[in-house]
């Protein structure tokens, strides 16, 4: 039997109180997902590899469902704002639940058809994403963007699409503020 209990977050930080699993992925884990090489390796040589976001999980034994928390900080690599990788759902039938708590961002989602959508990240805004899209977040801000998540266990997370082949947009520093573009990578 399951027995219920709460889980503690730090709606500013994203810390999970009783997190079972973290990782983070700085600016040279992401060299395939920003465009511009370059300003990849320049951030790296003189930076030295900041971190872009962190991950917080907590699954339980035996619970169909696992949730946590993403933490991207502020920041930009050339023109594009930091970013998670993006991902589809292994299980095409399952889709997630995203709930902002800290800072302004962008939910990009691009639909295995090519359908391109953004939704705004911003505190108290719950954005639903629906089974077979890729979804990304961008921190468009200038604090950290926190946000809760919550999916089965079994939808899983297939990375390999995106990061081979990128998002058919980018989202960049335009001149009022971000700025959706085409992906010419």
């Amino acid at each position: 039997m399951i027995i219920p209990e709460n889980v503690l977050i730090d709606a500013v930080t994203g810390t999970v109180a009783t997190e079972t699993e973290r990782y983070e992925k700085r600016v040279s884990d992401l060299r395939q997902v920003f465009a511009d090489r370059e300003a990849v390796e320049r951030m790296v040589a003189e930076k030295g590899n900041p971190l872009v976001y962190q991950v917080r999980a907590y699954r339980k034994e035996g619970c169909d469902l696992w949730f946590g928390t993403t933490t991207i900080e502020p920041g930009r690599v050339g023109s594009e704002y930091f970013m998670t990788r993006g991902h589809f759902h292994k299980r095409r039938d399952m889709g997630e639940v995203y709930y902002t708590q800290a800072g302004n961002g962008l939910l990009l989602l691009q639909s295995r058809d090519s359908q391109i959508e953004t939704l705004e990240m911003r505190p108290g805004v719950c954005s639903s994403i629906p089974p077979d899209w890729a979804h990304r977040s961008i921190n468009v801000g200038d604090e950290p963007l926190v946000f809760f998540w919550i999916c089965n266990v079994e939808a899983g997370n297939d990375y390999a699409d995106i990061v081979q082949k990128g998002m058919l947009k980018r989202v960049v520093v335009g001149n009022s503020g971000p700025q959706l573009i085409v992906n010419r990578s």
